[in-house]
């Protein structure tokens, strides 16, 4: 079921830290925010149109062990967030990554190289659990492992939370993914995960989508955006719940540099990229140009 090209929403990915204040991040105009700035910004952002984030957590020193601390920036963020605003005012999908929490960088615990399937779901129980007790509109696991909705979903309903879930289903093993690695100090830099799904096999992706929605999942993510277009508008097709696109710091990266060279008009170029989003059914685009979104959305208007 193909959504309509009006209905594009963007989720913007807000990066949180423990720190006292907000810093640049090496995403050009993103900022590691504290969680004092985080509010503050989520304010800001209502105040121009946009609410909805994709919450994303910077550690300067990853473990998991910080999941349970009371302090847990994350967790501290979402508390206060959902106390001030209502879902139908402001919407948080906390991201189930596990990178930003392993010294490894990996989204997987890994075992003398070897993936501990069970660990690696635990930990991702662990963070989802944590954040919807935080006020967690929605929890967005990216294992890419097979189970990793219906894991999630089963503790989430044993718990009796009514949290959604949010998968990345279609997330494709890529080179774009570096400028984020860098912003959550992940030292895997530009290295491809070989669990993550080949870019020349869309059937294994969309297939794992399917089996999300199955395994209890409301919204699907594809990751990255440009590369993958056919795959997006053929799950929007097949999907009858919300796509979401995941236009990603690679991409968004390589824009930035060829607009310092004058080679491109950032605001262009976004309304471009984001109606080729559109076009292809997808419901919300995630990402860093929340400013030209919005931009080129007053244009149009």
């Amino acid at each position: 079921m193909v959504q309509s090209s009006h209905s594009l929403d963007y989720i913007e990915c807000l990066f949180v830290s423990s720190a006292q204040g907000a810093i640049e991040s090496p995403l050009h105009g993103n900022q590691i925010h504290s969680v004092e700035s985080a509010l503050h910004h989520v304010e800001y952002r209502l105040s121009q149109g946009l609410s909805h984030w994709l919450v994303v957590a910077v550690n300067d020193h990853p473990g998991l062990d910080q999941i349970d601390d009371p302090e847990f920036c994350v967790a501290r963020f979402l508390e206060k967030a959902s106390s001030r605003w209502s879902r139908d005012q402001a919407m948080f999908i906390a991201d189930v990554g596990l990178s930003p929490y392993l010294s490894s960088g990996q989204s997987v615990v890994l075992e003398n190289g070897i993936i501990d399937v069970e660990a690696s779901y635990q930990a991702a129980i662990r963070l989802a659990l944590r954040f919807a007790e935080a006020g967690a509109h929605y929890v967005a696991p990216c294992l890419s492992l097979p189970k990793q909705t219906s894991k999630l979903r089963d503790a989430l309903s044993v718990r009796h939370m009514s949290c959604g879930l949010m998968p990345y289903s279609t997330k494709f093993s890529s080179c774009l993914y570096g400028p984020y690695r860098s912003t959550v100090g992940s030292s895997l830099g530009l290295t491809r995960k070989s669990y993550q799904f080949d870019f020349s096999d869309s059937r294994q992706a969309l297939h794992q989508m399917t089996t999300d929605f199955m395994q209890g999942a409301e919204m699907s993510i594809v990751k990255p955006a440009l590369p993958y277009l056919d795959v997006l508008q053929e799950a929007c097709r097949l999907s009858e719940y919300p796509i979401a696109a995941y236009h990603v710091s690679g991409e968004y990266m390589m824009a930035v540099h060829a607009a310092r060279e004058g080679v491109l008009d950032l605001v262009d170029y976004f309304a471009e990229i984001h109606a080729a989003i559109a076009r292809c059914g997808a419901r919300y685009v995630i990402g860093y140009a929340a400013d030209y979104f919005l931009q080129s959305s007053a244009l149009a208007t």
